[in-house]
């Protein structure tokens, strides 16, 4: 596939297309790493590992258990 670099202020960049971007699961805040090569560039999305998610909800759940009177009285 080519693609045409354009003008981002000082610097130059591309689009990615929608269809590669949904098969990556890419959208805006994902972060890409760009490492030079001898014949170009070498483009790697980057997965943050899901596992974080899954901890801040359960820590979530957790301090939601232990104050559920004090977040009512709060919540007054």
């Amino acid at each position: 596939m080519k693609k045409q670099l354009t003008a981002i202020g000082g610097s130059l960049g591309f689009i990615i297309d929608k269809p590669i971007a949904e098969l990556y699961g890419l959208d805006r805040n994902s972060v890409i790493e760009v490492t030079p090569e001898k014949d170009g560039l070498n483009i790697r999305f980057i997965k943050e590992p899901q596992v974080l998610d899954e901890e801040v909800e359960k820590a979530a759940a957790d301090i939601n258990k232990r104050y559920k009177k004090m977040m009512k009285n709060l919540a007054k």
